[in-house]
């Protein structure tokens, strides 16, 4: 049996594979990111260790009766991640496995010989590259000391600066401000400012409801062509080119065409509808045939 696991920064779902790689059970647990939790990979191991306890034991299973185990995880950007996730699964017991960052999933789904580029705006924003000798590299996903710009807590962030910016500042109540304080439910200025403390915990459930409200109304008011939120979409894009760019120089593609992939919940669909003139992402299945294909690698 194998285990293979898609560890995001709002949830991670983990799949228990037969030895044909047949999903037989999956366990949806949640946030598997250090950055986002509040002891960081201390808690991606308790979370990783209980997850994997409650899928083996419904099926009757012990760590034992697992091969191996392959993993996409969020937030393993250095070195000295990958040192702390190789611990978190020495020490829920499984003695086989792969640990890498979760960007480099979309890869291995869509291209059978496992090289490209791939652009994930999710909770938050990361590319990864591999070409075709198996040389890796991924940038960005540092939020912003790398000037990321395209992920759900990005455009949380701009959004309620923006319209900081124009009600505080600048006194101002353009069309933007009070599309955000109706859906928001703000009544003026007082209420504007004391909903910045249920927006910063990202862990809170009432605090994701809020982002996702924020997020559809950026979405919403990039449809209607608003010019505050397109300057928005500019940076993401703008960000979303020099950081793939970035990526295929640093690696050997000898000429070849490139294929990048583009997926994730929140910017995903826009950036590659602007990049590649064609409005679809990744599909969502791409993270279950991902992570089969990796346990097929280990």
């Amino acid at each position: 049996m194998y285990i293979a696991i898609d560890g995001g920064g709002t949830k991670t779902e983990y799949l228990l594979l037969d030895k044909h790689f047949q999903v037989v059970d999956h366990y949806l647990g949640g946030c598997l990111n250090h950055d986002l939790l509040g002891n960081g990979w201390a808690d991606v191991s308790l979370a990783l260790k209980a997850s994997i306890d409650v899928l083996l034991g419904r099926n009757g299973l012990t760590v034992s009766d697992i091969e191996a185990v392959a993993a996409g995880i969020s937030g393993l950007d250095t070195a000295g991640d990958q040192q702390q996730a190789d611990a978190c699964f020495s020490s829920a017991g499984i003695s086989r496995f792969l640990a890498i960052n979760d960007g480099y999933l979309p890869i291995a789904a869509e291209n059978p010989a496992a090289w490209g580029v791939s652009l994930n705006c999710g909770t938050g924003m990361c590319c990864a590259a591999i070409d075709s000798s198996g040389n890796r590299i991924k940038l960005a996903g540092m939020d912003e000391w790398s000037g990321d710009a395209g992920g759900g807590n990005w455009i949380v962030m701009q959004m309620y600066r923006k319209v900081y910016e124009n009600l505080i500042l600048k006194d101002v109540s353009t069309p933007f401000v009070m599309e955000y304080m109706k859906v928001m439910n703000l009544g003026g200025k007082v209420d504007f400012i004391n909903s910045w403390s249920d927006l910063k915990d990202g862990e809170n459930t009432e605090c994701k409801v809020l982002h996702r409200k924020i997020i559809q109304l950026f979405f919403e008011l990039l449809e209607r062509s608003n010019p505050e939120v397109q300057a928005l979409a500019n940076q993401m894009i703008k960000c979303a080119a020099y950081t793939i760019d970035a990526a295929v120089r640093e690696l050997h593609f000898f000429g070849e065409k490139i294929p990048v992939y583009l997926s994730g919940e929140t910017g995903g669909a826009y950036v590659h509808e602007k990049t590649c003139g064609r409005g679809s992402a990744v599909a969502e299945g791409i993270r279950k045939r991902t992570i089969i294909l990796l346990s097929q690698h280990i």
